[in-house]
């Protein structure tokens, strides 16, 4: 009984083999085959045979065979190209059809990849990434744990000076104030500055084009400037080494220039143009050794092989030790490659953060091509009965299955490469606008080698997955009953091909649903009441001589008749820059910690920001002077606080008594789309350097241009040294829905990318569909058949996955929809006609691409199709 022979082993060896030798060592092979089979058994003989065919594929037999194999291998990949070149031309409908869809698919595709690229690069550009953290804090408030990740500036120098596995540890605090560069004849207002301490230049990797990462903020008065900034500043004259004069409030101080620092990469999070050492702060008395003060990010690089979860078991009492009103809060060390893409706490746990975008956009770049590669298996699948004769020929004449497959498989390729490089050119021409919308610098690389293999391997995969299926498919064909005249099977072919449109128009669906439930989320936030009135209102930083000069700036303003309001504040009214939990108040519960958002104001705010005060009254300085001292509750804090007659309570914060002149309704702080924060308003008159900005209400007599020229022929009067600089309330208002506008536009053009590759294909598949039963149609007319009645069965025929796609995914869809709307306090409801408006939209689209076919089809002469019966 003969034993049967592992035949890929064999076939393996008759490819590398040169035909002088194939036939011995195939021979030897097979004898000892026999042999083994008696000794080991068949299994085991199996298995040694083909080793012995691998050892046989060696270069001293491959080399004698190269050159015969090379050119053969040429000559057939080459013919496999020429004859799919000549289909594609022989069907040009066809063939456009498949290149620009995939084109469409694979530019979207690439836009994503390359934003979800640059958003995983984020910080893995330091030399020791893996061993750099950020300090968080942790603590159980209000029976909820809270992380946050500010913490005191005494936390850095502690750490170092405490535990030995800590190399370095910096504190980094913004300035976000207005500053006055001067150098010579220039002046700069800035405000993208931090202070820091000497080993930030040495725990990251920002290389510093002059001077010495170890030294350069050594000195309480040294100061590191970009390059960009330093050619702002300089110009073309030397930077290093020479003085810079820093203004803010009256007070100047001169440093000098100890770095040139390169400008800072696209892919931190790390923003500044300069860099000041906290030296510098405490040689002017401004030592902050307090533990309550979380107001810096604290960075750790810790030393080679330190155990993470060891070390935070020892560093999280830290606080504990030192402060004895922070008994309830923990410190803990988060990686700084991590920061970027998961920086999201729910109750203590880690629950995501920018990566959950990132994995909807990775979804969103797949889907583009999978939609584009449907396109091509559906067409391919649908163009079977015309290419089945072709297959037989072939076969009959010698072909065999493996070259059939390598044949379809070129043909995908050559797609896919033409739609590759249409896709590269297109990305090219949008990539700047695409930065734009998504404010990142993005580009493509072409002078990197690594990118063009990633986008050959890309082109290359989408044609295997465009390929594949139709390949095997297609070269499965039997020559016997195909050269008979039998028809192709086409029942699986149909179902699969109708599983395929389900899942294209499935896709579409959802993203038009998400288009519209983006898009009200948006509305119904930016309809929501403010409680202030934004119109005409303007801010101006206070800088310079604008302190001292205030009552006599503020007075002209109103005299002359450009504004009805004016007030000073600490801090914008649309923006967070100080919260406190440690305001104490009569009856107030120990383990209440609850964050209290404050403002330090002046005279008169609710006249100048439109605020209704519901009980008491306004700051007025003038008539009431210990009104210095007064505070202001908004309706959510006197909530918290329990005060049923709140007017002349007193509450503590800041080591001061405050005591409560009136409270006002709501208005929106932070996050438009976020619960009312307990707000303060405090009356800081007394308090040195409290006020950041003068808030305008310019009067609406006058246009905006003329208030805004004699504002700042006033300013310039008042505050000659410094640049006019103003914002509208309204504008930077907006900017909290910057985001959620750019992901609803993200969407939209992606959302129609994704239509029209899936409309191309419906085109397409209707086309052919149509052409198979162009002989019914003709029967149909015959018979009497009007041609609204044969439209409507060729069109029910198209439309019937499209149905089921709305069916079937809508309810996926709303989970989806309801679990982004809950990420918001405030937010629109569902409702079923969102979902209906999109089923609509979208079979008006298909009806639309499917409808001049249809059309044509059923007004077709029916003499013209059945001549030939």
């Amino acid at each position: 009984m003969s034993n049967p022979k592992p035949a890929s082993a064999l076939r393996f060896l008759k490819w590398f083999c040169p035909e002088h030798l194939h036939e011995e060592i195939e021979g030897d092979l097979i004898q000892k085959f026999h042999r083994d089979v008696q000794a080991y058994g068949e299994r085991k003989a199996k298995r040694r045979l083909t080793w012995n065919v691998i050892r046989f594929f060696r270069p001293g037999i491959i080399l004698r065979n190269q050159t015969k194999l090379s050119l053969t291998a040429f000559y057939m990949i080459t013919n496999y190209f020429k004859v799919a070149s000549r289909i594609m031309i022989r069907n040009k409908a066809y063939s456009f059809i498949n290149i620009s869809g995939l084109a469409l698919g694979m530019t979207g595709a690439i836009l994503l990849f390359l934003w979800i690229a640059h958003e995983f690069s984020y910080e893995q550009f330091h030399a020791d990434k893996h061993r750099i953290y950020k300090a968080w804090n942790r603590a159980l408030e209000n029976g909820q744990v809270n992380c946050w990740d500010t913490t005191p500036r005494i936390l850095a120098p502690t750490l170092e000076e405490e535990f030995s596995p800590v190399e370095a540890a910096i504190s980094y605090a913004r300035w976000d104030s207005k500053h006055l560069f001067t150098v010579g004849e220039t002046r700069l207002l800035k405000t993208s500055g931090v202070f820091t301490d000497p080993a930030l230049l040495t725990i990251f990797s920002f290389p510093l084009l002059e001077g010495n990462p170890a030294k350069a903020l050594e000195s309480p008065n040294s100061i590191v400037l970009t390059e960009s900034f330093a050619r702002q500043l300089f110009g073309s004259r030397e930077a290093f080494g020479e003085a810079v004069t820093v203004s803010q409030s009256g007070h100047s101080f001169e440093f000098t220039v100890s770095g040139i620092l390169k400008d800072l990469p696209s892919n931190t999070d790390f923003n500044f143009e300069y860099l000041i050492p906290f030296s510098f702060l405490e040689s002017l008395g401004e030592k902050n050794t307090f533990w309550g003060n979380n107001s810096v990010a604290t960075f750790v690089k810790m030393k080679e092989g330190t155990d993470l979860i060891s070390f935070d078991e020892q560093v999280k009492g830290i606080v504990k030790k030192h402060y004895a009103d922070g008994q309830h809060i923990e410190i803990f060390l988060y990686p700084l490659t991590k920061m970027r893409l998961y920086s999201r706490f729910e109750n203590g746990v880690q629950a995501g953060g920018r990566i959950e975008i990132i994995r909807m956009l990775g979804i969103l770049g797949v889907c583009l091509i999978a939609i584009a590669c449907i396109n091509f298996i559906n067409l391919s699948t649908a163009r079977a009965q015309r290419r089945s004769k072709e297959v037989a020929v072939r076969k009959v004449t010698g072909a065999f299955r493996h070259s059939l497959v390598m044949q379809f498989l070129c043909e995908s390729a050559l797609v896919a490469l033409g739609a590759g490089v249409l896709s590269l050119f297109a990305v090219y021409l949008v990539l700047p606008f695409f930065n734009v919308l998504v404010q990142q610098q993005l580009v493509l690389d072409f002078g990197n080698i690594t990118f063009w293999a990633a986008a050959l391997g890309f082109v290359l995969l989408t044609g295997l997955l465009a390929g594949g299926y139709p390949a095997l498919y297609l070269s499965s064909f039997r020559p016997v009953g195909i050269l008979k005249g039998a028809l192709v099977s086409s029942a699986n072919r149909n179902t699969l091909r109708t599983l395929l449109v389900v899942f294209q128009f499935g896709f579409a669906v959802m993203l038009i649903i998400s288009v519209i439930v983006v898009r009200k989320q948006i509305d119904f936030v930016q309809n929501r009441e403010s409680g202030y009135v934004k119109d005409n209102l303007v801010y101006i930083p206070l800088t310079g001589d604008l302190g001292k000069n205030y009552p006599t700036f503020k007075n002209e303003l109103l005299q002359a008749g450009i504004a009805v309001s004016v007030t000073k504040t600490s801090a914008p009214i649309t923006e967070q820059w100080s919260s406190t939990g440690g305001i104490q108040w009569s009856g107030k519960n120990p383990e209440d910690r609850t964050d209290f958002e404050r403002i330090y104001m002046d005279d008169h705010p609710s006249a100048t920001f439109g605020l209704t005060i519901l009980k008491g009254r306004d700051f007025d300085l003038q008539q009431f002077a210990n009104d210095s001292t007064g505070v202001l509750l908004n309706e959510t804090a006197l909530k918290v606080m329990g005060f049923e007659n709140p007017i002349g309570e007193i509450i503590k914060d800041n080591r001061m008594e405050w005591h409560v002149i009136g409270v006002m309704k709501d208005f929106v702080f932070t996050s438009p789309f976020q619960k009312i924060e307990p707000i303060v308003l405090f009356g800081g008159t007394k308090l040195r350097n409290a006020f950041n900005e003068i808030y305008i209400k310019l009067n609406p007599e006058n246009t905006v241009q003329e208030n805004l020229a004699m504002l700042s022929g006033l300013s310039k009067k008042y505050n000659p040294d410094y640049p006019f600089e103003y914002h509208f309330a309204d504008v930077e208002y907006a900017r909290k829905f910057a985001n959620l506008e750019a992901t609803l536009t993200i969407t939209t053009v992606f959302t129609s990318i994704a239509i029209f590759i899936a409309c191309l294909g419906l085109l397409g598949l209707s086309t052919y569909l149509i052409e198979a039963r162009v002989k019914e149609i003709g029967i149909r007319k015959v018979l009497g058949g009007s041609v609204l009645s044969i439209m409507k069965l060729l069109s029910m025929s198209s439309l019937k996955p499209i149905f089921i796609a709305i069916i079937v995914f809508s309810p996926a869809t709303w989970f989806a929809m309801n679990w982004w709307l809950n990420s918001f306090a405030y937010r629109v409801s569902l409702s079923t006609w969102t979902f209906f408006m999109a089923g609509i939209v979208l079979i008006a689209v298909a009806l639309i691409t499917i409808s001049i076919q249809t059309y044509r089809a059923a007004n077709a002469n029916p003499v013209d199709s059945l001549r030939n019966e």
